[in-house]
């Protein structure tokens, strides 16, 4: 889509541009700024403006630059694109062929605005017309210098800004195959991009193959499906994936129904996620989706859905239910060995830690059989959490911990100036002399004795500091 939305006017301007080539290099070029003009707008549907130079030459080759060139329609009376320069070389023997092969093609400091309508519409789907083949004409080499997309979006209320867009981008026609390599700066955070498409179909559909890298974070996008236009509006989809950055620490391994290992040798891979997704102007959907972590060919699963609404009040919805889950040397104890309760928790925080934190509003719902680590087997866990300013809402943790403990927890997990927990806390133990053994090695004779034992109250936890109150 990003190569379409820069190139649809670059391409359409050279369907103008090559109808005036013949002229002799000496002309004035100035002076035919109007028909330019006149031909450019019929064929945009936008009326079409230069208000700088224009320069053009024959000989060795044909090559022609525009410079301050305006397409009106945007909001408020504003252009819809600028474009600082535009100027492109073509190959005179193709062209005498009746043929155009551009092989270099320069926008510098293009501008356009986009709007996306409440119904989806997006307002830059003209369908040109033109009295060449899209076919007859290619690029070679088309260089977008410093551009800039501005986007807005009604069904969301909001608006987008893609700046410092700096990308090569090839055709072999105007109808496709296209080919995008580039950076960008998308609300900020600057992403290497690669995108590639098939020919367009007949009814308009396209194969669109991308590739995003965000700096900031330490994993890539990768999508493959037909883009189109409903109705004016535009939908993707397809198959997805995103792979984590490799880990210099162990990280989990397994696979379904099976116990999930962690050995602190070679590295294991990022996590993988894949699956199914549709995306259109209201809604991105994940129908399926399959998470993978641990070593490629024993790796521990999660399938769930997932659904992000981008209406008036974004939000997203996550479900996943896992196998059992193993860590054998999550913090790099020999195998088997007893782990500390501080080093419990130190895995606990790391976990946390990596997680992605969204930016919008949502809820995660894990169900997990198991989660072993070391000498610790922790049942039935079920989490519901919400992003939350310097951590996660926990809205409810249910789990079953050694020595028949029930756990069940609600409040508010920091992991940003410091990892803790704040809320209520409800420990119900059935076997009190096997959970003080789990939690140290020596065991109080009283402790032996109790039948049973439970707490609730409001926690206040860290690593510096434990306070209960209001304890039952």
């Amino acid at each position: 889509m990003l190569a379409r939305l820069f190139v649809i006017f670059g391409g359409l301007l050279v369907l103008v541009l090559c109808a005036a080539l013949v002229v002799p290099y000496f002309v004035d070029w100035t002076g035919y700024r109007a028909d330019f003009e006149r031909e450019a707008s019929a064929v945009l549907g936008r009326k079409v403006t230069v208000r700088g130079d224009a320069t053009a030459r024959l000989l060795p080759f044909p090559s022609v630059t525009f410079s301050n060139v305006a397409v009106a329609g945007g909001p408020n009376g504003q252009p819809a694109m600028t474009v600082e320069t535009f100027s492109m070389d073509a190959e005179l023997a193709p062209f005498l062929r009746g043929e155009v092969l551009i092989f270099d093609m320069r926008l510098v400091r293009p501008k356009a605005i986009i709007d996306i309508a409440a119904d989806g519409t997006v307002d830059w789907t003209i369908r040109p017309s033109s009295p060449f083949d899209p076919g007859q004409i290619s690029i070679e080499k088309l260089t977008v210098t410093e551009g800039q997309i501005a986007l807005s979006h009604a069904a969301g209320g909001r608006s987008h800004l893609i700046s410092e867009i700096n990308s090569t981008i090839s055709a072999k026609s105007l109808a496709g195959p296209w080919r995008l390599d580039g950076s960008l700066l998308l609300d900020g955070l600057r992403t290497t991009i690669a995108a590639s498409t098939s020919k367009a179909e007949p009814d308009g559909q396209m194969r669109l193959r991308l590739k995003a890298d965000p700096d900031d974070y330490p994993l890539v996008v990768e999508t493959d499906g037909n883009v189109g236009l409903v109705e004016g509006a535009a939908v993707y989809s397809g198959q997805f994936k995103i792979s984590g950055a490799d880990r210099t620490a162990a990280q989990p391994r397994g696979t379904s129904g099976e116990a999930l290992k962690v050995s602190a040798g070679k590295p294991d891979p990022g996590f993988r996620l894949n699956g199914k997704f549709s995306l259109d102007h209201q809604k991105l959907g994940v129908d399926e989706f399959r998470f993978e972590t641990g070593p490629l060919d024993n790796p521990y699963t999660a399938d769930g859905k997932a659904a992000v609404d981008l209406g008036l009040k974004p939000h997203f919805l996550i479900e996943a239910n896992g196998a059992q889950v193993q860590f054998d040397e999550a913090v790099g104890a020999p195998a088997g060995a007893g782990l500390t309760l501080s080093e419990r928790v130190a895995a606990l925080e790391q976990a946390l830690l990596d997680l992605p934190k969204p930016t919008i509003p949502g809820t995660v719902e894990v169900k997990l059989p198991a989660v072993v680590a070391g000498d610790t087997t922790v049942r039935d866990v079920h989490l519901s959490a919400e992003p939350a300013e310097g951590g996660w809402a926990v809205k409810s943790l249910a789990a079953t911990l050694p020595g028949r403990a029930k756990l069940e927890a609600n409040g508010m997990v920091s992991v940003e100036d410091h990892f803790g927990f704040t809320g209520s806390l409800l420990l119900a133990v059935a076997q009190p002399s096997g959970f003080a053994a789990w939690l140290s090695k020596d065991v109080d004779e009283a402790i032996r004795r109790l039948p049973a034992a439970g707490f609730k109250a409001k926690v206040d936890l860290s690593e510096k500091h434990q306070a209960f109150s209001d304890l039952e």
